[in-house]
């Protein structure tokens, strides 16, 4: 959606003006205060229309979660197991890629 790519542009310039800003006023520039205040206003107007933007959003259809045992000790299903496992196998893989081990 249009609208979404102007917000987010939006809000990448406004925290790039803070961190500018940021920046300036540590160096003790002249400019600091008015960038640091420019990407403040920008950075707060943004999160305002993303808090409204909230309330047009439709909710989405839970998912259905097994649930877990009843009691220690009964049998987990196999289909429980595996989707277990898989996730195991992937958040390795994003550690190794992160970590590079």
């Amino acid at each position: 959606m249009l609208f979404d790519k102007i917000i987010n542009t939006a809000f990448s310039l406004g925290a790039a003006i803070v961190i500018f800003g940021a920046w300036a006023k540590i160096e003790t520039k002249e400019f600091g205060d008015t960038a640091l205040t420019a990407g403040l206003l920008t950075e707060t107007t943004i999160f305002c229309i993303y808090g409204l933007l909230e309330w047009r959003k439709k909710p989405r259809a839970r998912e259905e979660v097994p649930a877990p045992p009843a009691h220690p000790g009964t049998p987990v299903r196999k289909e429980q197991v595996e989707e277990l496992t898989a996730s195991i196998r992937q958040t390795a893989h994003i550690l190794n890629k992160i970590f590079r081990v």
